[in-house]
């Protein structure tokens, strides 16, 4: 693929990012890929860590050219909402608060070549002095307008104690389709709350989804701990597992590959068809909360030495007037969008979808949205709702002291349900 970045398409994305302080976690370069940011040596981990430890973040990402491109990063601070906050970089940062990126090496042995970058945050040229939430700004030639991509992370402080109750709904009307996360909260020995249904927040997201992520609404406060239960915002719909498919092979199928190809110079995965779960009996399955790893049979370093698939996609159902669909995960980025979006074809008699992705195991399921709001997503249409799915809940505690003007992050915690 040739890079065909253009003066408009950075002037469009200026335009997207720039005119508001609320920071979306997105690739907006066609050519960025794999992406993954994670706590180092920890798969599919939320990128969280302590304020003032030696605690590692790793991010990953390819870029389909062959030439080495210079890549800058800058780290902004932001409010638990994701928008901005009012702190200068010398406030949060002790160091410099942008570079760029200094690792990359090209593909070796694959068809489609590209350049492969890492990074570790924090650098030994940097030191985080707040806590809070943060986001990594990755921009190219030195010039802060051409993003390509922006990631979020987290670094926490300890001032909260959290206790997490992951259950089945208990309205008799919900009892088999969602699930419900209760969350207690108390200060710990250095730390006070002052006002907390004014000062305090406490987020819930389910797996590492942005689109449900809730803002809990405080019940009681008694014994010196906050209670966060029994109300509609500590509801979650259960989903189903997550569907999978492997391709660390390009040779030998696996259960979910029907096929390979080889077209244009190009490898192409073709998998079974895809059935709706919704009216099928819940059936226990291994996965991934939605996440994929990427490995290759025949590769030592799969960070350089995986190759890259179009992986088509089948999903058997009639043409629908009322809804779109769309093949959802970490492989999309957790985003609905045109990149993802399925299309029907009359000659199969089914919706397809063609992703360009990295040789690995994946998990995903199908998102529908209606047709006449195409801003609402559901995962029932095709995959069913059930409370016995396995769920991961991540629960931040942010408070934003009395007189500051910026919100701390003072507790952390992931619960699973049905592990």
């Amino acid at each position: 693929m040739r890079r065909g970045f253009s003066l408009i398409f950075f002037f469009l994305i200026s335009l997207t990012i720039f005119s508001q302080t609320y920071w979306q976690e997105k690739v907006y370069s066609p050519l960025i890929k794999s992406v993954k940011f994670e706590l180092e040596g920890v798969d599919f981990s939320l990128p969280v860590i302590r304020l003032g430890t030696d605690d590692k973040l790793i991010l990953r990402f390819d870029d389909l050219v062959e030439n080495t491109q210079r890549y800058n990063y800058s780290i902004i601070h932001c409010n638990y909402d994701w928008t901005q906050s009012e702190l200068t970089p010398q406030e949060y940062i002790e160091g410099f608060e942008s570079g760029y990126i200094e690792n990359h090496s090209n593909s070796v042995n694959t068809i489609q070549r590209y350049v492969h970058y890492w990074q570790e945050f924090p650098s030994s040229m940097m030191r985080f002095l707040v806590s809070g939430n943060y986001i990594i700004k990755v921009y190219a030639d030195d010039n802060p307008d051409k993003v390509v991509m922006v990631r979020r992370f987290m670094v926490v402080e300890d001032g909260a104690n959290i206790r997490a109750n992951p259950i089945m709904s208990r309205s008799p009307q919900t009892q088999r389709t969602m699930q419900e996360v209760d969350v207690f909260v108390s200060p710990t020995s250095n730390m006070s709350f002052a006002d907390p249904n004014r000062f305090l927040k406490v987020v819930v997201l389910q797996n590492q989804r942005r689109d449900n992520a809730s803002l809990l609404k405080l019940r009681q406060y008694r014994a010196n701990e906050l209670e966060y239960s029994f109300d509609n915002a500590n509801l979650f719909e259960a989903g189903n597992e997550f569907r999978n498919f492997d391709f660390t092979s390009l040779r030998t199928r696996s259960q979910t590959v029907s096929n390979f190809d080889y077209v244009d110079e190009q490898n192409v995965v073709i998998l079974r068809p895809i059935i709706n779960r919704k009216n099928i009996a819940y059936t226990t399955i291994g996965d991934l909360n939605g996440n994929y790893y990427v490995r290759s049979e025949r590769a030592d370093n799969y960070n350089l030495e995986a190759d890259y698939a179009w992986v088509n996609f089948y999903l058997n159902a009639p043409v629908s007037l009322e809804s779109d669909y769309y093949v959802w995960g970490e492989l999309s980025d957790w985003y609905c969008n045109n990149q993802n979006k399925m299309t029907y074809n009359p000659t199969y008699r089914a919706y397809t979808a063609s992703l360009y992705l990295k040789q690995g195991f994946y998990n995903y399921m199908i998102m529908s949205s209606p047709k006449n709001n195409p801003s609402s997503f559901n995962l029932d249409e095709m995959e069913g709702n059930f409370s016995e799915s396995n769920n991961s809940y991540n629960i931040f505690v942010y408070y934003r002291k009395p007189g500051y003007s910026y919100d701390s992050l003072i507790g952390y915690s992931k619960v699973d349900i049905n592990k």
